[in-house]
């Protein structure tokens, strides 16, 4: 075999390596973004515990934290709020630094209002608070994950 042709055949090879290895690591990151979007996957944290079993409780139980805690845009956003959010509560659940009950943020009050609308406008599209500019978590804020506070705070052990 000529030197040319080994070089030839040496560069398809890195070639179908180089696209084997692309497909595997979009096959990992998209089972890593499917499954850190289910319930299960969110209330294995310690912190999130209380906050899943209300949740099965409630209307929603039907649908993923994702549905309503991801903003309603495309994938790089999606998933640019998902790590983004991950990495926070990864060191705060790590460092064990929550607080007894969690709060919503304000981006994540925005957030979830956006997917309120997105999924009841039908209900409210005619109603004074829709007119107003109302939000939906001032009088449904105990509606998904219950009402007050933990008794005793976060338990970790």
């Amino acid at each position: 075999m000529r030197p040319i042709d080994n070089r030839c055949q040496s560069g398809r090879l890195i070639i179908v390596a180089v696209i084997i290895i692309g497909i595997l690591i979009a096959v990992f990151m998209a089972i890593g973004y499917h499954g850190a979007g289910s319930p299960r996957f969110c209330v294995t944290c310690h912190s999130m515990e209380h906050v899943g079993n209300r949740w099965q409780q409630s209307y929603h139980k039907q649908f993923a934290c994702i549905e309503c805690h991801l903003p309603n845009s495309n994938f790089i956003v999606q998933a640019t709020y998902k790590a983004r959010a991950g990495l926070n509560d990864l060191f705060h659940e790590t460092l064990r630094t929550y607080p007894a009950a969690i709060l919503i943020s304000s981006e994540g009050k925005g957030i979830a209002q956006g997917n309120c609308l997105r999924c009841h406008y039908s209900t409210i599209e005619n109603t004074p608070m829709a007119r107003q500019g109302g939000e939906c978590l001032k009088c449904h804020h105990n509606l998904v994950h219950g009402r007050g506070l933990e008794k005793g705070g976060m338990k970790v052990e």
